[in-house]
């Protein structure tokens, strides 16, 4: 089959070969890929920016059709249509694997970095990480569900969004996206997504497409326009999906005395300078999210086929594996927001 494969460590060294179809062991199902979506993830790995175990097949988003089905499976049969958690090889056995929360067991090694992912014809998972797609659900629409997901996991979740609450999503990209829809889904009275200038071609054109009040940090003062809209008050709820460290400080700066901000950018800094003593003063309440939980998923499932979390206008480029540079190169400028392989 044909997969792309990151071959050796260093920047580059991402080839199209011909691999194995993977065979299953008893536990697991065969999946014929149909989608694949493109991380940020992925094109650090592409640039060797964060950590992987090569050669490793690529992707960890994506869909596709049960076509065969290990001896001990339960509950899943040929043709089911799935989604699929990431969280593989997780122990089973320390205190946050039995607690409920393997994705963040410290020994997880997630398929497209960890071992081999999604960006091939075919993919092996374990049954316990398989969800089912809805009938009215697309396999270009739930191959976006793991983003979708993690997004859920944070706004919904984690973090303290309230009917009426006035909330502020730092970040264009999918997630931060996503975020905003999270928070319209738990009835957030008024959601407004921030970017920069490169951000107005598309991703800030698809906020407002979507419902969203915008702003644009490098021509209007987020103080000011929060401080207006919020009555002085400040925003009740700011997601920071930038990944930025003026993001950050811009995010104590603008959130309520004793209100809350959900963390979900990775900087890719060993350090950053916030605006701690700030932050302590106003008490507020900042919560770290990461990856995605099962209740995530199957409450981002319904949320798809209840059609108020919508995918379909957050995939912005579709390409074949042949393409994968093209569509890595557009993706990394900005030029869109999610790009998608069909198989």
């Amino acid at each position: 089959m044909r997969a792309l494969v990151k071959t050796k460590k260093g920047k580059g060294f991402i080839e199209i070969e011909d691999v194995p179809i993977p065979h299953h062991s008893s536990n697991e199902v065969l999946i014929k890929v149909k989608v694949a979506g493109i991380c940020g993830t992925d094109i650090h790995i592409w640039h060797d920016k964060m950590l992987y175990w090569p050669p490793v097949i690529m992707g960890h988003e994506f869909s596709g059709e049960i076509i065969k089905v290990g001896a001990d499976v339960i509950g899943w049969k040929v043709g089911d249509r799935v989604v699929a958690e990431p969280h593989t090889r997780a122990c089973g056995v320390c205190w946050l694997c039995r607690s409920g929360n393997i994705h963040i067991c410290p020994h997880k090694r997630s398929i497209g970095w960890g071992i081999d992912g999604a960006f091939a014809e075919y993919i092996k998972m374990p049954s316990h990480l398989l969800h089912k797609i809805p009938g009215n659900v697309s396999y270009e629409e739930a191959a976006l569900c793991e983003p979708a997901a993690i997004a859920l996991n944070c706004v919904l979740l984690t973090s303290r969004v309230k009917p009426g609450d006035f909330v502020v999503v730092e970040g264009t990209g999918a997630v931060g996206l996503l975020a905003a829809m999270a928070a319209r889904a738990a009835g957030a009275g008024k959601i407004m997504i921030t970017g920069v200038e490169q951000d107005e071609k598309v991703r800030l054109k698809v906020a407002r497409e979507l419902g969203f009040e915008t702003l644009n940090v490098e021509r209007e003062n987020i103080q000011e326009k929060v401080s207006i809209l919020s009555k002085e008050k400040g925003a009740d709820l700011v997601v920071e999906a930038a990944g930025v460290e003026a993001s950050i400080d811009t995010a104590i700066k603008i959130t309520r005395r004793m209100g809350d901000i959900a963390i979900l950018g990775i900087t890719g800094q060993k350090k950053v300078n916030i605006l701690w003593d700030e932050a302590v003063f106003k008490v507020l309440n900042i919560r770290f999210c990461f990856s995605s939980t099962y209740e995530s998923w199957e409450r981002c499932l319904f949320l798809m086929s209840e059609r108020i979390i919508n995918t379909s206008p957050l995939i912005t480029h579709t390409a074949t594996l042949e393409e994968w540079e093209k569509l890595f190169s557009q993706l990394e400028k900005g030029n869109g927001i999610k790009g998608i392989f069909i198989f």
